[in-house]
């Protein structure tokens, strides 16, 4: 297995030492063309604001890479977003943790200072963002919490290195699937990639922010069970919504104690919550252009009814889903001429 050593830090300088290890090539200081030794594909750095920076990362390797990144000065936490083909590795203090793959993809923040390994799989599709953020400047956003406290909130192996674990919400899914469609060597991509890292730490902050809060009303235990749910049914939301007995029976509660808990710590119902954040995959669907006709979309999130898709969305945006449809753009076939009508 070839072994890669690099750092980060939030300027690009770092990508000089990686690309003479890799022989890969440099374009503009921010996109590295993996050589065809390793396999194909790119990675793309920038910077976003003072104390924020991102690594967007497409490649598929042909042979097995161990991409170890090794201790910085600077200050800061690594958000890695995994939506990859197939499950990758990280390994922390010789302890290996299983992240990302399409059905489940994964958030892991690691601490910049802290030696790790990553090790993509072989011959699949590897996609993931890379958030670096300041330490101070986190404190600051996060307010009432910090990372440690979410760490012994999520994180079951305590005294590992691994701040923090857990599922990526749809809407973040979403908006890291958007890049993925698009081209690194696009004009536009480098300001696209910048306003998606930033809603994608906000939804980070938003989903989180109470959490200190909250965890003085609810056991720890009770907490941890009623978030596993939660994380469950968005994990998929093309899926229908489970049973609140299903919940229940996971969080290992009655029901009548996991609606409660689950309505203190997320200020909603668990259904509400779950269409909610449905009608707002529906939404993005809706406006994406990559569908030829409403009907597609109500069968890709399991309605069987246009009229009941329809209730409930208008339920939620007071808008018809007709109003926010974008077609997808006809494409002329190869070798098609259409009559010309004079």
């Amino acid at each position: 297995m070839k072994k890669i050593n690099h750092f980060y830090s939030l300027k690009p300088e770092w990508q000089q030492e990686l690309v003479q290890e890799i022989q890969g090539k440099l374009i503009d200081n921010k996109i590295i063309v993996i050589p065809e030794t390793l396999g194909t594909g790119h990675t793309y750095f920038t910077p976003i604001a003072p104390g924020i920076s991102v690594l967007f990362i497409d490649f598929i390797l042909t042979e097995p890479v161990e991409i170890n990144r090794l201790k910085s000065e600077n200050e800061s936490y690594i958000f890695h977003f995994d939506l990859s083909d197939s499950a990758n590795f990280i390994e922390i203090d010789t302890a290996e943790y299983k992240i990302g793959s399409r059905e489940n993809p994964g958030l892991a923040i690691i601490d910049n200072q802290t030696e790790s390994s990553f090790k993509p799989s072989v011959n699949e599709r590897t996609k993931a963002l890379r958030l670096l953020v300041d330490k101070k400047l986190l404190k600051e956003l996060m307010q009432t919490n910090s990372i440690e406290e979410c760490h012994k909130q999520k994180n079951k192996e305590e005294g590992k290195s691994l701040y923090y674990y857990d599922h990526i919400d749809s809407n973040s899914i979403f908006l890291i699937r958007s890049l993925i469609d698009k081209s690194v060597f696009e004009h536009s991509f480098d300001s696209y990639l910048k306003g998606i890292s930033l809603k994608l730490l906000g939804n980070f902050l938003n989903r989180y922010e109470n959490l200190s809060v909250k965890k003085n009303e609810i056991t720890e235990t009770d907490l941890e069970a009623v978030i596993k749910t939660q994380d469950y049914f968005l994990k998929d939301l093309c899926n229908p919504f489970p049973t609140i007995n299903f919940l229940s029976e996971m969080a290992g509660m009655s029901s009548t104690k996991y609606k409660m808990l689950f309505k203190k710590h997320f200020n909603d119902t668990p259904k509400n919550l779950f269409l909610k954040e449905k009608m707002i995959l529906a939404k993005k669907l809706l406006q994406s252009g990559n569908y030829s006709s409403l009907i597609e979309i109500v069968y890709e999130l399991n309605y069987t009814r246009m009229n009941h898709f329809h209730s409930k969305y208008y339920a939620v945006f007071q808008r018809k889903p007709s109003e926010d449809f974008v077609k997808k753009p006809y494409r002329k076939m190869a070798g098609y001429a259409p009559e010309i009508v004079t």
